[in-house]
């Protein structure tokens, strides 16, 4: 059975987190010793910022939680407020951690790279084997369900995301587009990283050079002095003002000369308050001008969709996981029904045996009549294979379905019930 047990950041502090904190050279010997505990059979460990997680395959589920716990808490020398999960729970919760809707960041892309790289190093140390491959596998069909069925990674919810978006809503896509970022702040790094992921030429100014160098080097872009503004706007096919007061360059007798000699559409953004550019600039011709209140709208907007999307992705969770629980109900079931199943076929076998002894050799009938008994059994035995199925799923051993088809049948396999070894 999976079990998970760890902490993150819904319900633990950094100083929970960071005492956890496995660097990779310690990896190796943390999954050799987690594997060793008692009950635990299979383990991988997810350890990002965020997290530390550790999933295992467990044969005794309440043993592997307790051993887990205690050697989380002895590593860090103290108690910790530790969650633990088994059977369908744990796996909605890799599903979720998988499709970052337990990330700080709805619909942050690095999540799924970093569970999936969690679970390959855990298979190549040799702590990981079938049973949480199957896992994983699982857990990955739900996550890109979550990726290519919702937006959930798609509505970025910031001020230099509304910004790309507003400018490809009146250029296109912004890949090969240049633009100018004036100003080195915090509003202009978030801005300028944003319109670089977008994969546009990005172009910084700033009246203090060595600023406008290092956001530049921070997002792979060029950097230029303020009075070299004229002369970018010749080129730039977008333009944000992250500065308190606009630059002379953009007064619209300025702009209006630039317009003429370039001929081309350019958006301008203002992230200023109170306004940078003036609003004569943006009623010239080929200027199409925003401000924050413009931005403002499109955050709405994104965090609606965000919204929406999310609770699209909770709802391909719950289907995820009802397929795992019925995947688990017919590993549990399988020995049960398989027993059932091979007395009953050889109750058959003998009876087509004693027929065939009184009427006498005869090969094409005894085929017919194997095929028939078969063919009994299998419908026979279909309405409850199918019941006890269900009572798995829904009870394991403890479904009185179970323990009457084990009494009624003479059974000696029984499945697993939850919670108990898998």
């Amino acid at each position: 059975m999976l079990v998970a047990v760890g902490l993150n950041q819904k319900g633990a502090t950094v100083a929970d987190r960071e005492v956890l904190a496995l660097p990779s050279e310690e990896l190796l010997d943390a999954l050799t010793a987690f594997q060793a505990l008692d009950g635990v059979d299979e383990v991988a460990i997810v350890s990002t910022c965020y997290r530390v997680e550790i999933f295992a395959a467990a044969r005794c589920p309440a043993a592997a939680e307790l051993s887990l716990r205690h050697a989380l808490e002895a590593r860090a020398g103290r108690s910790l407020p530790l969650f633990e999960l088994q059977g369908e729970e744990a796996f909605r919760h890799l599903v979720r951690v998988a499709s970052s809707l337990e990330s700080a960041i709805l619909g942050e892309p690095q999540i799924l790279g970093q569970v999936k790289d969690a679970f390959h190093r855990a298979a190549e140390a040799g702590a990981a084997g079938k049973e949480l491959a199957s896992v994983l596998s699982r857990a990955l069909a739900a996550a890109k369900r979550v990726r290519t069925e919702t937006a959930v990674g798609r509505a970025g919810v910031s001020w230099g995301n509304a910004a790309a978006a507003l400018a490809s809503k009146v250029l296109g896509p912004l890949a090969g587009r240049r633009v100018a970022v004036i100003g080195a702040g915090e509003m202009a790094r978030l801005t300028a990283q944003h319109m670089r992921d977008e994969r546009a030429s990005v172009v910084v100014l700033n009246r203090t050079l060595a600023n406008a160098e290092a956001l530049a080097a921070e997002v792979g872009g060029e950097a230029r002095p303020l009075d070299a503004l004229e002369q970018e706007l010749l080129r730039a096919d977008v333009v944000v003002s992250a500065a308190p007061a606009a630059p002379a360059a953009l007064a619209p007798a300025v702009m209006q000369r630039i317009l003429h000699a370039r001929r081309k559409r350019i958006v301008m953004v203002d992230l200023a308050v109170p306004r940078a550019i003036p609003a004569e600039t943006g009623a010239l011709p080929d200027v199409y001008l925003c401000d924050v209140d413009d931005l403002d709208r499109v955050m709405k907007a994104a965090m609606a969709e965000r919204a929406q999307a999310a609770q699209h992705a909770e709802r391909i969770a719950d289907e995820e996981v009802q397929k795992f629980a019925r995947a688990e109900a017919e590993r549990r079931a399988a020995p049960l029904i398989q027993e059932m199943r091979s007395r009953a076929s050889a109750i058959a076998r003998e009876e087509v045996e004693r027929t065939l002894r009184r009427l006498g050799e005869d090969p094409e009938l005894a085929k017919r009549l194997d095929a028939m008994a078969g063919s009994i059994v299998s419908k026979i035995l279909h309405a409850p294979s199918t019941r006890l199925r269900q009572a798995v799923c829904d009870g394991g051993a403890n479904d009185p379905l179970v323990a009457a088809a084990v009494q009624i049948f003479d059974l000696s396999a029984a499945p697993a019930a939850r919670g108990d070894a898998a």
